[in-house]
């Protein structure tokens, strides 16, 4: 659908640039703009590929191969070699990619330059199978063939399933993308893909495999999630819906106290020739609309805390400067001219070369709902808050086809060098602007600057002979997600002290799009230091003055300090 290929589109775009291997044209989501690149390890660009079965921009499965581990890809657009040496990159086979770049080879063949789990390089077109039209996690809607009372669903070798009275998905369920695998069900020597999904029923989920025929969508919103009503094309105050699934005509309009703006929750799904609907709740108010008529899901309330999490860039280091100028909504510095002669010397392999840095930009804060604008005539900017740091969510609104927050978060107005050569904030200032949601992760309970306790049930806690009770406050991310017996601590403090926040700490989990969060915090107590030699090492907290100890903490182990 056209909200999930939006964003779809975005992410591959950044991938583009970061990589320099495809002739795509690039934007950052915030920033405008057009890098022209050249394909990876080509000369000149490949003559266009007429009729293939995929195009820039689609998503493939790779499969497993036999006799090998993992999916090679080529250096060039040219066949593996059956002793893989032309190959440098590989990844996990039955895992997804991005098509970057299509083109006819030499040999007449078509191969696509693809990202897969962040190793780009070239795949013929007999090797890949696709387009996927669902991913991991994405929401669909089941379907069955005529007259069946249940969808046709497939065991882990894709054989039917047979039916199961007391577990049965039914048609128009609403279900999820559990894994994207390659089979050739009917035998007739072309694997297609299948997707496993979860499909709830009242006896419990029941998970099976099914291909695509068995699937609508992808789709945005799931039963029981909100949604905001968007403005109707034809004029008017009211938002009016159909009594029943289809278009809303004079004879099955409803009216009442809802209008345009107002929070829609969804009840039931049905796709009635080729579009679904949604029987949705506003108030007092239930009726059937099609996902053209609102924007969602709606993730958070008003007044909850988020992270900013903004996606990093990997970006040519001679660029950083001037991308960084666009961000800060500076006019960069012109570059020096080259001349035709100096151009027609440059190797296209040093183009390649070139060195490649990460960059992760602020936030932008936009004085209305819709897309931040730095620069231009058209400029609508009014703050820049830094990714990883705590935003306040003060109202909602729809635009386009995205939901966007108004918030308030801290943006740095000073900064200054280190002792480690780091450049660090040392003011900021509070901004208030909108920005999508799609920049917004949590809700999460504690913002900067408060003071917090370890709770009670935490493996953190630790007693002293004496009965003393300390709380140890883990030295990284791994040791805060799972305190144990290997855990390195940094130091400990008395347990009733408590803890001041002074930073955040987003990370993405390794097997889905949902996120963990840390807290950095501070407090005053004793530094510790291993003793021993392993596996008989020990940890000791030294006595004396108090120490000013910094680390992190999981949010699961915290809580807001008795006042």
């Amino acid at each position: 659908m056209t909200k999930s290929y939006t964003r779809a589109v975005g992410a591959l775009l950044l991938v583009g640039i970061s990589l320099m291997l495809a002739s795509l044209a690039c934007y950052s989501g915030q920033i405008p703009g057009v890098f022209e690149l050249t394909p990876y390890y080509t000369p000149t660009a490949l003559p266009t590929v007429v009729g293939g079965k995929l195009q820039v921009l689609d998503n493939v499965l790779v499969p497993l191969e036999p006799g090998r581990p993992t999916f090679a890809l080529t250096i060039y657009p040219e066949p593996l070699l059956p002793n893989a040496m032309n190959s440098k990159l590989s990844c996990l086979g039955d895992s997804t990619a991005k098509v970057l770049y299509a083109g006819v080879g030499a040999d007449g063949q078509n191969y696509y330059l693809i990202n897969c789990s962040g190793s780009v390089g070239w795949a013929a077109e007999s090797r890949l199978i696709g387009p996927l039209e669902f991913l991991r996690e994405d929401l669909g809607i089941a379907q069955a063939t005529p007259g069946a009372q249940a969808v046709e669903m497939y065991d882990d070798r894709f054989r039917p399933m047979p039916p199961n009275p007391l577990q049965m998905c039914k048609p128009e369920t609403i279900v999820t993308v559990l894994q994207v695998a390659s089979a050739d069900a009917d035998g007739d020597g072309s694997p297609e893909p299948f997707y496993q999904i979860d499909c709830p029923t009242p006896a419990g989920p029941v998970k099976g495999w099914v291909t695509s025929e068995s699937l609508f969508g992808p789709i945005e919103i799931n039963i029981g999630e909100r949604a905001i009503a968007l403005p109707d094309p034809a004029g008017g105050d009211t938002f009016v819906m159909a009594s029943e699934p289809g278009p809303v005509v004079a004879e099955t309009a409803v009216t009442g106290e809802c209008r345009p703006g107002a929070i829609l929750e969804a009840k039931e799904t049905e796709v009635v020739n080729g579009v679904a609907y949604y029987k949705m709740a506003c108030g007092d108010v239930e009726g059937w609309v099609d996902d053209s008529r609102f924007v969602g899901p709606l993730r958070y309330e008003v007044d909850q805390l988020a992270v900013i999490v903004v996606p990093p860039v990997l970006v040519f280091e001679d660029q950083l400067a001037s991308i960084m100028a666009e961000y800060a909504g500076e006019t960069p510095a012109e570059e020096e001219a080259t001349t035709a002669e100096e151009e027609a010397t440059t190797e296209l392999v040093d183009e390649a070369q070139r060195r490649v840095v990460e960059y992760t930009p602020p936030l932008l804060l936009a004085d209305e709902p819709g897309p931040a604008i730095p620069q231009g005539e058209e400029a609508n900017v009014v703050g820049r808050c830094e990714s990883n740091t705590v935003a306040r969510l003060l109202e909602f609104a729809a635009a386009t086809d995205q939901v966007y927050y108004r918030i308030e978060c801290s943006e740095c107005v000073a900064t200054e060098v280190n002792e480690d050569g780091e450049t660090v904030c040392t003011a900021t200032e509070l901004r208030q602007g909108w920005t999508s949601q799609d920049y917004l992760e949590g809700p999460v309970p504690f913002t900067i600057g408060q003071h917090v306790v370890f709770k009670s049930s935490s493996k953190a806690i630790m007693t002293d002979d004496d009965g003393t009770k300390w709380g140890r406050i883990p030295a990284n991310l791994t040791g805060a997600a799972s305190i144990g017996q290997y855990t390195e601590f940094v130091g400990r403090c008395p347990l009733e002290q408590g803890m001041d926040i002074v930073g955040v700490v987003a990370e993405q989990a390794r097997t889905s799009s949902k996120y963990n969060f840390y807290y950095e915090v501070s407090c005053q107590g004793q530094v510790a230091e291993w003793q021993g030699e392993a596996p008989r090492r020990e940890i000791v907290y030294q006595s004396g003055e108090p120490t000013l100890i910094t680390g992190v903490v999981s949010v699961r182990d915290l809580e807001a300090a008795p006042e």
